[in-house]
């Protein structure tokens, strides 16, 4: 928690003590991010969060990111399905163009073994290898830096 701020500024100037305290905080958020094994490349993140048309977002017509929604904020079978075959194979088949790859050029992708992750059959059908789970230990996100 070393990261918030410990003190902060009302509307009277006046300097008050923040509570740090976020474990009853129920805001959730999922962003799933993907890039190629380089690092130069980077896919738009994909973000899902609770409320499809949240009220912060009102005056906002355009945002960054793939934006899904779900009561949990959680991803789903669905979303996965979604983002992966409208976002994720059509982007990763034209980087490997632009790589001078084949058009059937082997796709890696690591995925944890999330019950919202399609079987292998489907990611085999789209030239998509590597449904091996990603352990806690050898996650990536789950390193540091």
């Amino acid at each position: 928690m070393a990261l918030l701020p410990q003190k902060d500024t009302n509307e009277k100037g006046t300097d008050e003590a923040v509570s740090t305290k976020i474990e009853n905080d129920k805001d959730r958020i999922t962003m799933p991010g993907c890039a190629n094994a380089a690092g130069t490349y980077w896919y738009i993140l994909a973000v899902i969060v609770k409320s499809l048309h949240p009220c912060c977002f009102q005056e906002v017509s355009f945002l960054p990111v793939h934006y899904y929604a779900n009561k949990k904020a959680w991803i789903t079978r669905d979303i996965f399905s979604d983002w992966f075959h409208k976002y994720f194979l059509p982007v990763a088949h034209a980087h490997c163009r632009e790589a001078g790859l084949d058009d059937d050029c082997k796709i890696l992708l690591f995925l944890d073994n999330c019950s919202a992750h399609p079987p292998a059959e489907i990611l085999i059908k789209n030239n998509v290898y590597g449904r091996a789970p990603v352990t806690h230990s050898c996650n990536p996100s789950t390193l540091g830096g």
